[in-house]
Parts: structure tokens; sequence; C-alpha cells
């Protein structure tokens, strides 16, 4: 067999085995863990190459947010709203982006975004979340299982938290202590990274 052909057979080989394996989306059980069912294959060790970049910094009812993810172009794909020591999917996603789809998870059937085909997706694919109506945490953050590929994911990238806005109506209490707890964490290690890596 000639090297081209070798090649050629090679790539073909890949293409199939993303399409086989990350065929249309997250599996529902992967709700609440967002691990993808990838037998074998551990998520990525090193840090995401992906941030989040949102429209706004705090967030009210009735006001839509849009979420970008920004890095390379990616094929897979779950995305969820969250607090601090919580697994409830905050919010509903809108109409989704062309190569995704809402995975219809059993506590909210609009909580979560997934990847609909192995196409890729890039920094410039916008998704749209509704925050909720009631009782809003103090906190959310967005959280991503992001794939590049059948054997390359990274599990649980984080967004920098959204504040709820001090207009917001949405009926929640005020912030828990645990929250602001995590809070002050996050923000921190976030300012010691940029000090010390920068």
């Amino acid at each position: 067999m000639s090297l081209t052909n070798l090649s050629k057979l090679l790539a073909f080989s890949i293409l199939l085995r993303v399409s086989v394996q990350l065929p249309n989306g997250a599996p529902i059980s992967a709700c609440q863990s967002m691990m993808p069912v990838h037998q074998g294959i551990s998520p990525q060790p090193n840090p995401a190459p992906y941030i989040f970049k949102t429209s706004s910094s705090s967030y009210q009812s009735g006001k839509p947010i849009t979420v970008q993810i920004i890095g390379p172009a990616y094929r897979g794909l779950l995305l969820e709203a969250r607090t601090f020591q919580q697994t409830d999917l905050l919010g509903k996603w809108l109409q989704p982006p062309n190569n995704t789809k809402i995975l219809p998870c059993p506590e909210n059937p609009n909580g979560a975004i997934t990847h609909s085909n192995t196409n890729l997706k890039t920094q410039s694919t916008m998704y749209t979340w509704m925050p909720p109506d009631s009782n809003c945490p103090g906190v959310i953050f967005f959280v991503a299982t992001v794939a590049e590929a059948y054997d390359v994911y990274w599990l649980g990238v984080q967004s920098a938290v959204l504040w709820k806005d001090a207009a917001a109506t949405c009926g929640a209490s005020g912030i828990s202590w645990r929250e602001a707890l995590y809070t002050i964490m996050f923000l921190h290690m976030g300012m010691f990274l940029m000090f010390h890596f920068n």
C-alpha cells in the first residue's frame, strides 16, 4: 500500500471513529455528571484551552444572556447553568445554534444544550440562555464538557460567576454564606493565576 493510500485510510478511520462515537449529542444519563460515555477514555488532566465569553456579568429574569466558548474548534459539547454545591440545571436554553440541540434532561427539559452532530463548532457559535423566573441563586456560572475529539475532552470547564442583578425580582433569598465563600475562593484563585502566569 502506498504512503498516500495509507494516509487516506488513517484519516478515514479517525473520522469514522469520531462519527460513530459522538454521533448526535450527550446522553440523558450525563445530565447530572456531565461525563460523556467514552469507554476507557478519561478527561484531559491539563487545563482546558477554553474560556467563556458572556454578554453580561449579572443576570435577571426575562433578560437573555449569550454565551460563547472561546478556544479551538470542538465537536462535542454539554453546556449547563448551575450554582455552587448543586447539580440543578438553572434557567433554559433558547433556540440552539446550528449543529447543536436541547438535551431534554428529566429535571429541566430545556436546561442543557449539546451537539447534534460531529461538525466543528467554533468560537463564533453563540448560545442563548434565559435566567429562571423564580428561586434565583445569588450567583450562577456556566459549566461545560467540551470534546475536541472522542478521546480528547475536558470535563467541568467553568465560566466566571454571574451575580444576580440588584434589580432581579425572581424571588430567591439572598446569597448564602456557602455561595459567598465559594465565590470569594473562585475570585482569589483567578487573581492568583493571573498574577503568577501572566
